[in-house]
């Protein structure tokens, strides 16, 4: 059975010659401590932070993953304070700048720094990572942003080109027919992008009656990925279907499905992952819902140790398929806090409304408010061109259970109206989520 390419991928990293056997686990685990106890004293070091924050502990001292979730957590807000007394290199050794605004309306943003090396190896993992997805001489169309240097649009072409593929990028990727027309006229075998930006694609490819089979390959990052936006994709183009996590945090990538399809393997060389109890910090079994906390183990321009990522997933027990050691995460559905509160004060998330409204065939997108004052929940969908389904989505919508009981205990109203029609969607590149004048509450 050949190596998983991500296998190749790690034995490399691990500094091992190219015959050498793939790692098992225990020997990845007693790599990954060593290179964590490296960072731990290169963060003491260099870092004004860390420097305070670790000022007690001795790197020799962390050797398991128990003493890891002793070491204390690093927030998001510990970022935004003060982000330069994260940096650890010079200010000449800084590759690349990016600035995140807080999802709050008054929050500082947070800011990342990141070295050439930084960048480099993102590349090599979107390289060896792509190599299950598309092959030599083939083309991709990426529903990407930041195409500048240093941008995660940049990276990935880099990535394909070393792949000996070649990316093109849409210029509007909201701009459905635009896209559906460049994926035609580039002759693109694979489309990656958001779920609700590919799932747009998807549907409007089928209404225009197109071939399936041209498209072999869809590569899902960036939201979360409902069972609806799968199978949608998966019956539009004939294709397989392949997931990626990462953010900002992890320097853009962070995990991806193998040609198995049984999780996304993590990029362990680069960083070692805990899923937690976000009240204690502590661990939770593998197949347990928890907070995502991460520590880089390659970082050299803005190490982060034990950082809360605000991501809720878990991992896969047991060994993939494929054989390798890498762990998988299983899924990610979301932020912790990225519910609103209903005016019966049930939590309700974007994804319950995704999975049963963007089932319905001619909406593309939606936007979710409320407003509790009235109390009225209003849709605004995006539909294919000339369509109207607004009372299909009305009638669909008053089905979901939480907003039935809503509508029964506290008298609220849904509306509907058609934000476009002509084949664009509202949706960009942010976190898509429902907005409402109540306060978000961290609820899973």
């Amino acid at each position: 059975m050949p190596r998983p390419p991500l296998d190749r991928w790690l034995v490399s990293r691990m500094g091992l010659p190219p015959d050498a056997p793939t790692p098992d686990r225990d020997t990845l685990r007693e790599w990954q401590f060593r290179q964590l106890r490296r960072t731990i004293a290169h963060a003491r070091c260099a870092s004004p932070f860390y420097a305070r924050r670790l000022a007690r502990v001795d790197p020799d001292a962390v050797r398991t993953p128990q003493a890891l979730a002793m070491l204390p957590r690093t927030s998001a807000d510990d970022l935004r304070t003060r982000p330069e007394d994260f940096l650890c290199v010079s200010q000449d050794d800084v590759a690349r700048v990016v600035t995140l605004s807080s999802s709050g309306s008054s929050g500082a943003p947070k800011r990342f720094f990141f070295t050439s090396g930084d960048l480099e190896r993102t590349i090599e993992f979107f390289r060896h990572g792509m190599e299950s997805i598309v092959p030599p001489d083939e083309t991709v169309l990426a529903l990407l942003p930041g195409n500048r240097p240093g941008g995660v649009g940049k990276l990935f072409a880099e990535a394909v080109a070393r792949r000996g593929a070649t990316a093109v990028f849409a210029d509007d990727a909201s701009n459905i027919p635009d896209v559906l027309d460049l994926l035609w006229t580039s002759r693109a075998s694979c489309i990656i992008g958001s779920p609700v930006h590919v799932q747009a694609v998807a549907k409007l490819w089928r209404h225009l009656g197109l071939e399936r089979g041209i498209i072999r390959s869809a590569l899902m990052c960036w939201d979360t990925l409902s069972g609806a936006a799968a199978t949608t994709i998966a019956r539009a183009f004939g294709c397989d279907i392949f997931t990626h996590w990462g953010m900002t945090e992890t320097c853009l990538g962070g995990a991806v499905d193998c040609a198995a399809g049984s999780g996304m393997h993590l990029r362990e060389p680069d960083f070692l992952m805990e899923i937690t109890d976000q009240d204690t910090g502590l661990p939770v079994p593998d197949g347990v819902y928890g907070e995502i906390v991460i520590t880089t183990l390659s970082r050299r321009a803005m190490p982060l140790i034990r950082y809360r990522t605000g991501d809720m997933g878990r991992l896969v027990p047991g060994t993939c398929a494929c054989g390798s050691p890498l762990r998988r995460l299983a899924d990610v559905p979301g932020r912790i806090g990225h519910a609103t509160i209903l005016p019966d004060n049930t939590p309700l998330h974007q994804a319950e409304l995704d999975e049963l409204l963007l089932r319905i065939p001619d909406v593309l997108d939606l936007q979710a408010s409320l407003n509790p004052a009235r109390p009225v929940l209003t849709l605004e969908i995006d539909t294919l061109p000339g369509a109207d389904p607004s009372r299909t989505v009305r009638n669909a919508a008053a089905l979901i259970p939480k907003i039935v009981h809503a509508r029964q205990t506290c008298g609220l109203t849904i509306e509907t109206c058609v934000r476009h029609s002509d084949g664009r969607i509202g949706s960009g590149f942010e976190k898509r989520a429902i907005t409402s004048s109540t306060p978000e509450v961290a609820t899973t």
